[in-house]
């Protein structure tokens, strides 16, 4: 149907093509303008015959003021008038900015209050708790001590989630023993995360429409296969008759909640034994937001409609036994079986390859699919196709080169496209050893200095540390100095063996909290100093204006280490953070009497940094 210009367009926030598609082809279909936009680097750019227009808007992480400045304009030069988020992030993003965006448009979601009782897993599940529910054990950790400290109570298997949803962690994975728990925890920056017992059964969802209080709208649809086959995301479902208990249950909790909107409540339930275990709330449409429209009940519709004053028609029943897939999913279950990259995965492989030709062919609809609009299906296929066939290569890589141009690779590919170049090109010159005369200028009267890594957890702090322990100690003043991370997670403490260490050569970090990157520290600096080379990629790829003042630390080493990286003792123990930590004294030392103010030493400093 062609939109009706009598209708103002909705901006959907988020373009997780299973989830944002459903929403946009929903509202498409009775003539309504709908257009995507996404801050998420991770997300791909949505193209529908269903979605008039898709827009980029600056990384929230990075640019939470240009973000939010973005998004307002947008709003009002494209004359939205509802916005509808479709993932985690963006209902965190639209609660934070509520107040803001409120007396602009129709806000797709509660109040900042009831949207925090849902993504924080912890008030979520004490809610449950009060309305008489039943939740599994569930404790939350941040770190290897903290899971130590927790052990004794722990149960296995486990699953481990992000302790708030959305959080930038490993996908929920279920694990065997506490080694294998344990093992993650230190290969991974997860930040908070929250582990609960293992429940047999199979999900059921329980989904919900509420408005003052009231459900408009319900449906149910039963989990038959997840990606990860230990436990994850729904990949094949069917929709099934209202468990009058299940219904009861969400609907008494969304109203403790005090929800309004779209939910789903998910529950694990045994049949054979009859428990049923809360699980969770997405407040936002789901990923199986497509089934209940193929059933017959059009959420997206009956949500526009309520707040757009209309009174929508719900049918009495819906098409029971209805069935669902998600291609690219299901693509990622069969590839960590067949990789067994779950970890836990006890499915047979035999059995799951005699089972998927019937899986894919069968009278089953698909999530993205359709005749008159079928390119976001075969986009997504695409990039999963890829993404699998990329980490086909890696695992061949690391098989047939040694193990640092292994470990290159892979950094290689976690790097934003616009770093890789960089990245590429700062590796191949340190491992021709190229003359690294002609670096960029340092200047003797900077006032501020900033040390980056990649969490601000370990080295860039204790750089911090050191440089105004020696500035103190040359007498030196008027110098500020800060230290943040790429990647980092706000408030986190320094890493144990940052502590251990620091106690030891009595610079302690006990009070340090770390801060991710922004443009205004930025911008506030005047030199900015990376500690490896893919901090560096990083730092010319997102500022490419503030290169001329971001160096390596490394340039005031000495001897083989000049120039060197100063590697991430965050995998390693306390011999490799003592390393470390003496090479960054060494550093900050020869830093300090470069820049501290002199009256005699004006002009600048040129040390053999790497080219730009």
């Amino acid at each position: 149907m062609a939109s009706n210009s009598n209708y103002r367009p909705v901006l959907i926030l988020g373009a997780a093509p299973r989830i944002s598609l459903a929403v946009a082809r929903s509202l498409h279909r009775r003539g309504i303008p709908v257009e995507v936009a996404s801050f998420l680097a991770t997300e791909p750019g949505l193209r529908s015959r269903a979605i008039r227009a898709f827009h980029r808007l600056p990384l929230k992480d990075i640019y939470p003021t240009k973000f939010i400045d973005s998004l307002l304009a947008l709003i009002r030069e494209r004359g939205f008038d509802m916005v509808l988020p479709t993932g985690d992030p963006a209902l965190s993003a639209l609660a934070e900015h509520y107040d803001r965006l409120a007396p602009l448009l129709h806000v797709g979601c509660p109040p900042p209050s009831a949207v925090e009782r849902v993504l924080n897993k912890a008030l979520t599940l004490e809610a449950a708790k009060k309305c008489g529910i039943h939740v599994p054990f569930t404790c939350t950790v941040g770190n290897i001590t903290e899971l130590e400290q927790v052990a004794a109570q722990l149960r296995f298997p486990l699953v481990a989630k992000p302790g708030q949803k959305g959080a930038k962690v490993f996908r929920v994975r279920t694990f065997p023993t506490f080694e294998k728990l344990s093992e993650a925890l230190r290969m991974n920056d997860p930040g908070l995360v929250l582990l609960q017992e293992y429940c047999p059964g199979i999900g059921v969802g329980v989904e919900m429409l509420l408005h003052k209080g009231e459900c408009v709208a319900a449906f149910q649809h039963r989990r038959l296969k997840e990606a990860p086959a230990s436990g994850g995301v729904a990949v094949m479902a069917v929709a099934e008759a209202l468990d009058p208990g299940l219904r009861d249950a969400s609907l008494k909790l969304l109203r403790a909640l005090e929800w309004e909107g779209p939910a789903m409540v998910e529950f694990r339930v045994d049949r054979q034994t009859g428990n049923r275990v809360f699980m969770e709330v997405n407040g936002r449409y789901w990923g199986t937001s497509s089934l209940p429209i193929l059933a017959g009940v059009d959420f997206p519709l009956y949500h526009w409609q309520i707040l757009h004053g209309e009174q929508p028609r719900v049918p009495g029943k819906y098409a029971v036994g209805t069935r669902w897939r998600w291609t690219p999913g299901y693509l990622d279950r069969l590839y960590s079986i067949m990789a067994n990259s779950s970890g836990n995965c006890k499915t047979s492989r035999i059995r799951e390859l005699a089972q998927t030709p019937i899986d894919l062919f069968s009278t089953t609809h698909e999530a993205l699919w359709s005749w008159s609009d079928p390119e976001p299906f075969f986009s997504e296929l695409a990039a999963s196709i890829y993404e699998h066939l990329t980490a086909a290569v890696n695992w061949l890589l690391r098989k047939l080169i040694p193990g640092g141009m292994s470990r290159y690779a892979k950094i290689y590919l976690r790097l934003r496209p616009e770093a890789r170049p960089i990245y590429a090109k700062l590796r191949t010159t340190d491992a021709l050893s190229r003359s690294r005369d002609g670096g960029q200028l340092i200047p003797r009267t900077a006032t501020s200095v900033v040390f980056v890594c990649y969490g601000n957890i370990m080295r860039s702090p204790m750089a911090e540390a050191m440089l105004k322990r020696v500035l103190a100690e040359q007498g030196a003043s008027g110098i500020g100095v800060k230290s943040a991370g790429l990647h980092a997670r706000a408030r986190r403490e320094a890493h144990p063996l940052a502590l251990k260490v620091s106690h030891e050569i009595g610079i302690p970090l006990d009070n340090h909290r770390a801060q991710l990157l922004n443009p205004e520290i930025v911008a506030s600096s005047d030199l900015i100093f990376a500690m490896d080379f893919e901090n560096l990629a990083e730092l010319y790829a997102v500022y490419p204006e503030a290169r001329y003042k971001i160096h390596m630390l490394s340039a005031f080493a000495e001897g083989k280490q000049r120039n060197r990286e100063i590697t991430d003792p965050y995998y390693g123990d306390e011999e490799t953070t003592r390393r470390c930590y003496a090479i960054l004294m060494q550093c900050v030392r020869n830093l300090a009497r470069s820049i501290a103010p002199r009256k005699e030493a004006k002009g600048i400093i040129k040390p053999a940094l790497l080219p730009s």
